[in-house]
């Protein structure tokens, strides 16, 4: 069998690998495809992904998100058109559907999204098959189109599959360059170029980080940024007062070894929860059902303002026992779920073979 996987984002790296492995060891043959864009390129490298790009990121503007989004797909399409494939697989990549639906070629689409209308417009309604999270409800999905009987879900969130795949070993804070003596909050910037936050408030994360270095100057801040005019930008602004990562980092290390997670993203929030580190949302992209179900297990705080998160990551450095208590419900919790890689593989094994 000859499957096509299309990889856009850093969670898709860590999501896809063991999924292009395991086809692989079956003797399938995988071809795997991305854009040009910042933290794909970095962290592929860094994990031994082989990747041939087509395309870049649109950024944030509309037009240019359309202008990249063609030229994609008619590179794609020469990419792929002659190779005779049986699947393509992604994240709800416009680009891989329109593709594979304009050569005939069947589209299985996972996505844990459907708050990001734009791009599950584009290409849910020209997916076969979607693979989601048991959390979110059928009616979430129907309104692009999907019938019940073509949605399959797992008993899990995303980061499980590569939490469940972690290696045991010794993090250090030093290793990030953070001083073991002192508190460590990481802070993850928002996607302010994805088109579900394009309206969205550009200066809450400066706000955000401005109260931090001033309630908490005691501690240490590290900020993880997604885009480079985005880190040179708050590297200017606050370079000599927090650490501003410039290189990719692992981010389940770097979450281990922090003392409160705030995340502007979903990705790093879901992991820092199911890992048992005090969590903190300030999502702007309005509800999340992998949220809502984690703050219902009590692994993960929306405050909803600047104000109520001071005071919540106050609580937390302030209660040892929460740290505690936290680790052994997430770790039941992590434990109870289902790898997905099986479910997915399967599905998408079955879906080929029905061609």
């Amino acid at each position: 069998m000859k499957i096509w996987v299309d990889v856009l984002t850093p969670k898709q790296i860590l999501f896809f690998t063991p999924l292009i492995q395991y086809f692989e060891h079956q003797g399938h043959e995988v071809i795997s495809t991305s854009r040009r864009y910042r933290e794909v390129d970095l962290l592929s490298a860094k994990k031994g992904l082989k990747i041939r790009f087509a395309g870049r990121h649109g950024g944030a503007s509309l037009q240019e998100k359309l202008k990249a989004s063609c030229e994609r797909t008619e590179e794609l399409a020469d990419i792929v058109g002659a190779m005779g494939l049986d699947c393509a697989v992604s994240f709800s990549s416009p680009e891989c559907a329109r593709t594979a639906f304009g050569l005939g070629v069947k589209h299985v689409c996972i996505s844990d999204s459907p708050h990001a209308e734009k791009v599950s417009r584009l290409s849910i309604p020209l997916s076969d098959l979607l693979l989601t999270p048991w959390i979110i409800p059928y009616s979430a999905w129907s309104r692009y189109g999907m019938q019940e009987e073509q949605i399959i879900r797992y008993r899990a969130l995303d980061p499980a599959v590569w939490l469940k795949r972690r290696q045991s070993k010794v993090v250090r804070k030093e290793d990030f360059g953070l001083n073991p003596s002192k508190k460590t909050i990481t802070l993850r910037l928002d996607e302010i170029q994805a088109a579900y936050l394009l309206s969205s408030d550009r200066s809450f994360s400066r706000k955000l980080l401005d109260s931090l270095l001033q309630q908490f100057s005691d501690c240490e801040i590290f900020v993880l940024g997604r885009y480079q005019s985005q880190i040179e930008a708050f590297k200017e602004t606050y370079g000599s007062k927090a650490k501003i990562a410039d290189d990719v980092v692992e981010g389940v290390d770097l979450i281990s070894v922090s003392d409160v997670f705030i995340g502007l993203g979903g990705t790093m929030t879901s992991e820092a929860a199911l890992l048992g580190v005090p969590a903190i949302s300030l999502f702007q992209g309005g509800s999340l059902y992998t949220e809502e179900y984690l703050v219902k297990e009590g692994l993960l705080v929306r405050p909803g303002n600047i104000q109520a998160t001071v005071k919540t990551v106050k609580t937390f450095l302030q209660d040892p026992d929460r740290l505690r208590n936290l680790q052994k419900k997430a770790s039941v919790i992590l434990n109870g779920m289902e790898d997905p890689i099986t479910v997915i593989a399967g599905a998408i094994e079955k879906n080929a073979a029905s061609r």
